[in-house]
């Protein structure tokens, strides 16, 4: 009972955080312009009494306020930000935690290719979107709507109502001026950095392949007109800042205007006290625009991230086949051959033992991935892992490398394993040779490693997962003859695994392999 009761438990706490902290944020905002307009009308009024002659001015209460509001500010906003980053993080935790049952929760058939390494950069992103929302949008809201109100009221009361009604028609201006253009400018801006940023890191990456391409010359003019697309963006930021100062200028003086217009003309304390009181309110104010933007990209991280549709471009289908995984091995049946295959329409089946290999062969075009993508998917539906082992660990042909570490990424398949035990099972993939350690960074994408070593990378960490099936699409990509004897060697001797693996042609170390499929290689008859 206690189990099913804990989310909602700590929905009530995440809302209670949240709340605590809106509050804490009013409170500090408050505070802060309380400070601000009394600290005025102190001066101002010290300043009037002085200048008087016989003046009975009393320092003590306005001395009072003044320190009272400064203590509120200190606290507030030392309160809040541990509330609301409280709040915020733990908002993110659950948009993760969502994202990642959402994962649990597709359709196996759907798995591959959908949840890629791209794909899930981008959805962490989104989830830490929603999560800073609270605190990047919903709080500047909260706090501008208190402020405006209380501000509001302060300036009637020591005025008149004509003041406050401009100051109050002036914020609802500026809102519906952020709402109707969320930060345009600033997101136009920001875009247009990304995007120079990550050409320039691509290019530093990529720097020995564009040289050898003689694309010196074309990245330098793409560069350039990136720089000059950023320093116009720049400039309509500056433009839309500008204009959004302009504004929150005409405001302040409309507002001071109707303070001296009104019909008792107030004293010069209590003309600071508003000057100063409505600034602190229109400053608060513009913070909106970017609350408007923040807001737009919440909504669509959020609709990202709950979305039931496939992220990506790429079609996630595969054919239908029967299959089936027992102790004695695995087979699959009625298997048709897809229409992107070089032989559509004819069906397959086959039967492989426990710790034999099944060797899928043919050239380019004849169906060799979409077959295994369809093995490993099926499989993946009628079986469960046994033994704690996995049922089927599947490694394609374009598998996926985080940034980090040799180590962090075998650890995805294995977080017991240590750093000797890594570099161990580097060197029986021949990876040592090459300066392979578990320390060893691999850059974007694993764009420090060769060809063949990301294949042998990817493919040590699927073993470290020890699956009952082990599917590999293309094992010896840009390995030399040697390399590549040595690596079908090793997924030949896995006793208790049974390998499946697509091949152009079939060496001599694996023709006497348990089983070998040849998919068709023209059109023309059986």
């Amino acid at each position: 009972m206690s189990s099913s009761r804990s989310p909602n438990v700590h929905g009530r706490r995440a809302r209670f955080l949240a709340a605590g902290g809106l509050v804490l944020a009013v409170v500090a905002e408050l505070a802060s312009a309380g400070l601000f307009g009394l600290s005025g009308w102190f001066i101002s009024a010290c300043a009037v009494a002085g200048a008087a002659t016989f003046s009975s001015f009393s320092y003590i209460a306005p001395s009072g306020g003044v320190r009272a509001f400064a203590m509120a500010r200190v606290a507030g906003n030392y309160s809040k930000r541990l509330v609301l980053h409280a709040a915020a993080l733990r908002r993110v935790a659950t948009a993760r935690a969502g994202l990642f049952d959402r994962a649990a929760a597709t359709d196996r058939a759907q798995v591959d290719g959908l949840w890629s390494g791209e794909l899930l950069d981008r959805s962490m992103a989104d989830a830490d979107s929603a999560g800073m929302a609270l605190i990047e949008c919903t709080t500047p809201v909260a706090v501008t709507a208190a402020l405006t109100a209380g501000a509001v009221l302060a300036v009637a009361a020591s005025t008149s109502f004509a003041p406050a009604a401009v100051l109050a028609a002036g914020v609802v201006l500026m809102a519906v001026t952020a709402h109707r253009t969320p930060g345009t400018a600033r997101e136009a801006e920001q875009h247009t950095r990304k995007a120079l940023r990550a050409e320039l890191v691509t290019a530093v990456d990529a720097w020995t392949e564009l040289a050898s391409l003689g694309a010196a010359e074309q990245l330098a003019a793409r560069t350039t007109t990136r720089f000059t697309r950023l320093d116009t963006a720049r400039e309509a930021a500056g433009q839309h800042r500008h204009r959004t100062t302009l504004t929150t200028g005409l405001i302040g003086t409309a507002a001071l205007t109707a303070t001296a217009a009104t019909g008792s003309a107030p004293d010069a304390a209590t003309f600071v006290f508003v000057a100063l009181l409505s600034l602190g309110v229109l400053a608060q104010a513009e913070q909106l625009a970017n609350a408007a933007e923040a807001r737009a990209t919440a909504k669509a991280a959020h609709r990202r991230l709950t979305t039931s549709v496939s992220l990506t471009a790429s079609d996630t289908t595969v054919p239908e086949m029967r299959s089936w995984s027992t102790e004695q091995g695995i087979g699959f049946a009625d298997y048709l051959l897809p229409p992107m295959a070089l032989r559509p329409g004819r069906v397959l089946g086959v039967t492989v033992a426990r710790g034999a290999t099944l060797v899928v062969t043919g050239r380019s075009g004849s169906g060799k991935s979409t077959l295994l993508r369809a093995l490993a998917s099926s499989l993946r539906q009628a079986t469960e892992g046994r033994d704690g082992r996995p049922a089927v660990v599947a490694v394609a042909a374009d598998d996926y490398l985080f940034s980090g570490t040799l180590g962090s990424n075998w650890r995805l398949a294995d977080a017991a394993l240590t750093d000797d035990e890594i570099d161990e099972r580097l060197a029986e993939l021949w990876l040592n040779d090459s300066g392979l350690a578990a320390r060893t960074s691999v850059g974007p994408g694993g764009r420090q490693l060769s060809g063949g070593e990301l294949r042998r990378v990817y493919l040590g960490r699927a073993l470290a997962r020890h699956p009952h099936v082990l599917i590999v699409d293309e094992p010896t990509t840009g390995l030399d003859d040697r390399t590549a004897r040595h690596v079908l060697g090793i997924l030949k001797n896995l006793p208790d695994t049974t390998v499946v693996i697509s091949l152009h042609d079939v060496p001599a170390c694996l023709e006497s392999a348990g089983h070998v499929t040849q998919l068709p290689l023209d059109h023309r008859g059986p």
